[in-house]
């Protein structure tokens, strides 16, 4: 499925189809001249409610209600901000081909085993070949008409050393820190182990008496930890991309503040308690914080701010085709702001 939601993930920005005016249907915008009725609204809030719940949101109660609300007012602004693309669009003349739509069409359906597998991924996301094939039109319309609003975009050095220089902070190098642990658990609501808390910390405090009679870390947490995840490396713990010195952040708080505030080749004189049990931390080895000079940063800045500064250019077209565009919204008055929506986007992960 994660090969369709790929070729989904910015829905959420733009919303996919193509928007049709419907026949004696209620509207509920309008963008020079070209309608949106109530029945398209309905469907495409339908399938973003559906996207929440399947990440776990719930519609019941005023809370629910205000939520569902705000989401109707999002999907009818990126309505219409597609519909404004389609037009400028089809101006400039990028507007995609059938045929040019068909191949794109094509190659995604290929992406799948089976026409089976191909069908039920449609399904599991309540999509239609058609209603893929107009998300597809419409994606290549916004791509086509985004390079050639953009085409002229230049970044200078001069560009990329104000950039740094007024985004200095963003480019620092947050102090890390190099660490072992040993975890002994105990029974909560979650995990059964057989070992009241008590007894966790007991094991815990005589696992440091050795500790400081002497043993070595590494092979007494072998022997004695129960984190999986780092008991075979003799305790050592990563950071999500595999390094093996991590920021603030990585672990949980009450571990951060305990690890974070050892020196060098300290151990903690007492176990620290998280949800997860009674942990030993020894801290091999620190890095300070540290401000990454322009050089440092040049390369990432140099990926980083032609996509800024065209996307800043695109906003500004779009913004500029809202102010000449005669535009009605029957929605505008009525709904909750967008920061109302729930944190973060439904289930739609563009990475396999």
């Amino acid at each position: 499925m994660s090969k369709f939601r790929k070729i989904l993930g910015l829905a959420l920005i733009l919303v996919f189809a193509v928007v049709v005016a419907g026949c004696g249907a209620k509207t509920v915008a309008e963008v020079n001249g070209e309608k949106i009725t109530q029945e398209q609204l309905d469907k495409r809030v339908n399938k973003m409610k559906l996207a929440y719940e399947q990440q776990g949101a719930s519609f019941e109660g005023e809370q629910g209600k205000q939520m569902l609300e705000a989401i109707k007012k999002q999907t009818l602004d990126q309505m219409i901000d597609q519909l404004l693309i389609k037009q400028a669009a089809e101006k400039e003349g990028v507007a995609p081909s059938d045929a040019e739509v068909q191949k794109r069409f094509d190659e995604i359906k290929k992406r799948f085993k089976s026409e089976k597998e191909f069908e039920d991924a449609l399904k599991n996301y309540n999509y239609t070949e058609e209603e893929l094939k107009e998300y597809i039109a419409q994606q290549a319309m916004t791509d086509a008409l985004f390079q050639k609003v953009t085409k002229d975009v230049k970044v200078t050095e001069e560009d990329m050393k104000k950039y740094y220089e007024e985004r200095k902070d963003s480019f620092k190098e947050p102090e890390k820190i190099k660490a072992r642990h040993i975890l002994i658990k105990f029974d909560t609501a979650n995990e059964k182990v057989g070992r009241k808390e008590e007894e966790a910390k007991k094991m815990a405090e005589e696992l440091i008496a050795k500790l400081n009679n002497g043993a070595d870390f590494a092979e007494l947490a072998k022997e004695k930890s129960e984190d999986p995840g780092s008991k075979n490396d003799g305790g050592l713990l990563k950071d999500p991309m595999g390094s093996d010195y991590f920021a603030r952040g990585v672990m949980v708080k009450e571990f951060d503040d305990a690890a974070f505030a050892l020196k060098k080749g300290e151990i903690t004189k007492k176990p620290v308690k998280t949800q997860f049990g009674y942990h030993i931390i020894k801290v091999e080895d620190k890095k300070p914080e540290k401000q990454k000079t322009y050089e440092e940063a040049k390369e990432q800045i140099k990926r980083d701010l032609p996509n800024t500064r065209k996307q800043e250019v695109f906003n500004k077209y779009i913004e500029g085709l809202k102010q000449k565009a005669k535009i009605t919204n029957e929605l505008t008055k009525n709904e909750p702001a967008a920061s109302e929506l729930p944190q973060g986007h439904p289930p739609i992960n563009e990475n396999k």
